[in-house]
């Protein structure tokens, strides 16, 4: 494990952060990753002073150097943005405000949004609407405001409950929140045809969140750009927070003293870093074998393999001796594939408690595939388009999920019917050979 994100982890105990030594690593890995896709992006900025609609005019973000990442072609966006479940009281926000709460967040600059030093941060609202995250134009067709998304590009942008978002695109003024926001977290992408103009360009905030496990929503492509943090509860946990609060409740003024000037410390390596990385880029990537070996691993998704791909480009970012003008090498040493397999446990506790739930509440049922959709509609997308992509990539292959069109005599359409448990002996002849009194 690198330097910064053992003092991290170490900077949090100090602080009496409960659990938190197998997530402290992925908003690490969230930060670097953050500033290799402003070297890879950030050339192309669209806040320039000469831009009329937008512009911000100190960013110590803006370069002139060639993008380094382009797989396919295309512009590779590297962004982690990083969605915590846990219950009320389990420590989501304290994660988050470790790092972006202004005046004491790990992140935080005063000076960022006036002179451009450090990273733009921002604890998001309570109440949010699409024309705020995203912008919109008057009569006249001019933009205004000042929508979130412009405003931290290049910045990091944190809620305290993640379902603000997507419960602003249940209401009629906010409609396209979904798809901005998809479009959006995935490459960055604003664009907005309305009736007076456009609202178009392309911003670079990475997103942090929290939500508790009702609130959980993951249709229409979210979970693709999210990385998951799963945290528990236990009443051990409980007990461990209280003593926590009543250590930190008591912590001497020679302590309080320390840790304010460890993180000031912390925070001038982040800026550190992100200057040299600017100033002396590297020329590309290199993943060793044994990397692509491990997100070749069948319990990694096709499409997950991407978000632990970038997972491991923060890791690399964070070296504790930045080394410029040569490609940035990507190995798995102890302590990366430490933080690959307890990032895996803990997205598989979250993405897997769906199919958990189909399974136990079908088992041994035969359904239409129609019925079956409706279902994972009401209870796990609320999109009925997500449904289906959602059957594709959850439970198609599962070694209990068939599907068949059933003998049926007689005039009517075929319809396709789910078994949702095993193949009784004769099915499994028929699915292999066909039906050998068929003629």
């Amino acid at each position: 494990m690198n330097g910064i994100t053992q003092r991290l982890i170490r900077f949090a105990e100090e602080n009496h952060y409960v659990d938190v030594a197998d997530k402290i690593p992925i908003f690490a890995c969230s930060i670097g990753a953050h500033i290799f896709n402003c070297i890879n992006k950030c050339s192309r900025c669209d806040f320039t002073a000469e831009n009329t609609e937008f512009n911000i005019p100190a960013c110590p973000l803006r370069h002139d150097n060639p993008p380094i990442y382009t797989p396919m072609s295309q512009l590779a966006d590297t962004r982690i943005h990083i969605l915590m479940r846990g219950e009320k009281g389990s420590g989501k926000s304290m994660l988050i405000n470790l790092f972006l709460s202004d005046g004491t967040g790990l992140l935080f600059n005063n000076d960022s949004f006036t002179q451009g030093l450090g990273f733009r941060t921002m604890m998001g609202p309570n109440s949010i609407t699409e024309a705020g995250m995203f912008g919109s134009v008057d009569e006249e067709g001019v933009v205004v405001g000042r929508p979130l998304a412009r405003e931290l590009c290049g910045g990091f942008l944190g809620f305290e409950e993640s379902s603000s978002l997507t419960d602003a695109g249940k209401k009629d003024h906010s409609v396209d929140m979904k798809n901005q926001l998809l479009t959006s977290l995935d490459n960055g992408r604003v664009q907005k045809a309305l009736r007076t103009g456009w609202v178009n360009y392309n911003t670079r905030y990475t997103l942090w969140g929290g939500t508790q496990p009702a609130r959980l929503e993951m249709e229409s492509g979210l979970d693709r750009r999210l990385f998951i943090i799963d945290i528990e509860m236990s009443p051990d946990k409980e007990a461990a927070y209280k003593e926590a609060q009543h250590a930190q409740a008591n912590m001497t003024r020679e302590q309080r003293i320390g840790l304010a000037d460890e993180a000031m410390a912390i925070r001038k390596w982040f800026v550190q870093r992100m200057t040299d990385a600017i100033l002396d880029p590297p020329t590309g990537i290199l993943i060793t074998d044994d990397v692509a070996t491990w997100l070749a691993r069948p319990e990694v998704r096709s499409y997950e393999a991407d978000l632990f791909r970038r997972l491991c480009v923060g890791y690399a970012m964070l070296t504790d001796e930045w080394v410029g003008g040569e490609p940035l090498v990507i190995e798995l040493d102890r302590g990366l594939l430490h933080l690959l397999e307890s990032s895996l446990i803990m997205r598989r506790n979250v993405m897997d408690s769906d199919v958990k739930l189909i399974k136990d509440t079908f088992w041994m049922q035969d359904i239409t595939r129609s019925t079956l959709l409706k279902e994972i509609q009401r209870i796990i997308t609320h999109d009925y388009t997500g449904a289906k992509r959602w059957i594709q990539e959850h439970l198609e292959g599962q070694p209990w999920f068939n599907e068949y069109v059933p003998d049926r005599k007689g005039r009517g359409r075929r319809g396709v019917m789910c078994r949702i448990g095993p193949l009784t002996e004769p099915e499994r002849v028929k699915e292999k050979w066909g039906d050998v009194n068929a003629k």
